[in-house]
């Protein structure tokens, strides 16, 4: 086989030597072309791609130029946002307390003193008040974390939904005992 490939290139050798028509280039493109046509998808990936970059480069580049701008803003707003907790966290802290001692007041009118359950739950009150004042303790030294103050709050969420329910349990057990009451007078 290679006998013949050199035979083939002394032959035409002369042909070797000369350059390519003109168009020759065009054509060969074309040819590829219809061989191996590129798919429009592939085309509008190519454009999602350069501008996927084009988008990550101006914003990375915003970011650099402006972090110190931003970093002033931030620290600006941090200390307005701890005036801004601190001041909304003394009127939930006042509004809860208020609704809190109502329903203690409510609760300890409709029970009995001597009710296991209303001991157990006012017993579990004072625990909660006591992981308030370590709450509160715990923001004087961390003033910024805000899962301190979510914290607080939730506190007396679950002290003023356990006087709610214990309330309702009590208005039930009232209401019992007076049907009960009136059922054994007739």
């Amino acid at each position: 086989m290679s006998d013949k490939l050199k035979e083939f290139i002394s032959k035409n050798e002369a042909e070797f030597d000369q350059l390519p028509k003109s168009g020759h280039f065009e054509r060969f493109k074309a040819l590829q072309e219809k061989a191996n046509p590129v798919p429009k998808k592939e085309q509008k990936m190519v454009w999602i791609r350069v501008a996927a970059i084009l988008i990550t480069v101006l914003g990375i580049s915003y970011l650099f130029f402006n972090l110190g701008k931003m970093q002033a803003n931030d620290e600006l707003v941090a200390s307005t946002d701890t005036v801004i907790e601190n001041s909304e966290l003394l009127e939930a802290e006042i509004f809860f307390s208020e609704k809190v001692d109502t329903k203690k007041q409510e609760v300890l009118a409709f029970s009995e003193n001597s009710d296991p359950a209303t001991q157990h739950i006012m017993a579990e009150l004072d625990k909660l008040e006591l992981q308030y004042i370590d709450l509160k303790e715990e923001l004087a030294i961390n003033s910024d974390n805000p899962q301190i103050i979510n914290a607080m709050v939730e506190n007396y969420r679950v002290r003023l939904s356990l006087l709610e329910r214990l309330l309702e349990q009590l208005k039930k057990s009232n209401t019992l005992k007076q049907k009960h009451h009136v059922k054994v007078q007739a």
